[in-house]
């Protein structure tokens, strides 16, 4: 399968994007890490009484900024929830996807709540708990292309976001002969489909119903779901403490019925049964 260069359009596909980005940059630098240096632990965070957690912005309904703002969505509260249960403040620093894993290893957060795929390749940096939360890969694409699984789009040219969950899983699963392109995001990606550089786009379904909702002109829709992918919170590798408290913490609120809440105000659908590592 070919990767060829890709350079769409850089009109946005959604605009919430647009202000997780400003927000991301104004909270990052608006001050240093919670800790310099050494491993972030339950009593220090206990001890300063502030949980610094970074969330995904721009990636609706996971991260968003609402009407006054503040970044709001599925990990927005469940990084509340992590601080209520921690008996702390919870300090929210918006994040955009490309800046989720270097701000965490820059220490500028203590912990990522950040709907990241807990992939082998990003596990050699850092450190994945069980996860907390999932999303549905799927196929987006013309309402004129007849595709009701992979096989049907074999020879087709196909959007991923590099390195992301679904360039993965569409390149282990697709057809031969199929061609998939490489952008830098989900916004390029959609954009791609509705200039027809590509003949569909591999996304999470919160992302296409999103994109479609807010692009109500375009003629395209979500075709089929192809994958279920897990998101795991995730934290340096010197935080094993931290790490543990965390598992702990997720199979509580499995268990009590407050991810199933939050899943069904935010995602309109169950917690689906997520894997445990």
């Amino acid at each position: 399968m070919a990767d060829e260069p890709a350079r769409p359009s850089r009109r946005l596909a959604f605009g919430a994007a647009a202000a997780g980005a400003v927000a991301a940059g104004t909270l990052i630098g608006a001050r240093p890490a919670a800790a310099q240096s050494g491993p972030v632990t339950t009593e220090e965070i206990s001890r300063r009484g502030v949980f610094t957690i970074g969330v995904v912005s721009g990636v609706p309904p996971f991260g968003v900024v609402d009407e006054r703002g503040n970044p709001s969505g599925y990990d927005v509260d469940v990084a509340n929830a992590l601080a209520r249960f921690m008996g702390v403040r919870a300090e929210i620093v918006p994040l955009t996807p490309v800046a989720r894993i270097p701000a965490l290893q820059a220490r500028r957060v203590d912990v990522l709540v950040a709907t990241l795929g807990p992939t082998p390749e990003r596990a050699k940096t850092i450190v994945f708990p069980m996860p907390y939360s999932a999303f549905r890969l799927s196929i987006m694409a013309p309402r004129s292309l007849q595709a009701g699984s992979l096989r049907d789009l074999a020879g087709k040219r196909i959007a991923v976001p590099r390195g992301s969950p679904q360039d993965t899983t569409v390149t282990r699963l697709a057809m031969p002969g199929t061609n998939v392109v490489r952008f830098d995001d989900d916004a390029t990606c959609a954009q791609a489909v509705f200039s027809r550089q590509v003949d569909a786009a591999a996304l999470p379904d919160t992302t296409i119903n999103q994109i479609l909702a807010q692009n109500r002109g375009t003629d395209a829709e979500l075709k089929f779901a192809f994958s279920l992918q897990p998101n795991s919170m995730a934290v340096r590798k010197d935080q094993a403490e931290l790490h543990q408290w965390l598992n702990n913490t997720i199979y509580w609120m499995k268990v009590s019925g407050e991810l199933d809440e939050l899943s069904r105000k935010w995602l309109n659908a169950p917690l689906p049964e997520l894997p445990v590592f």
